[in-house]
């Protein structure tokens, strides 16, 4: 995917900072940072694909069991 530009991800930000103090303000509610690894938990699954991907293209064949 072609890359779209600093201008459109300075925008991007904005936006959610602004959906962010919209909320905040609105809701009365005070600001919860939802940490460093948000992301990563809200997604696990493509994480973990994406990860399986990474190690394949390098030449490493990938067996995943789940940790206790």
């Amino acid at each position: 995917m072609p890359h779209r530009g600093h201008n459109r991800a300075v925008i991007a930000a904005a936006h959610a900072l602004l959906r962010m103090a919209y909320h905040v303000l609105t809701s009365g509610t005070p600001y919860h940072d939802p940490g460093l690894d948000y992301f990563d938990r809200r997604h696990t699954a493509r994480v973990t694909r994406r990860g399986v991907q990474l190690l394949e293209r390098q030449g490493y064949r990938v067996t995943l069991d789940r940790a206790a």
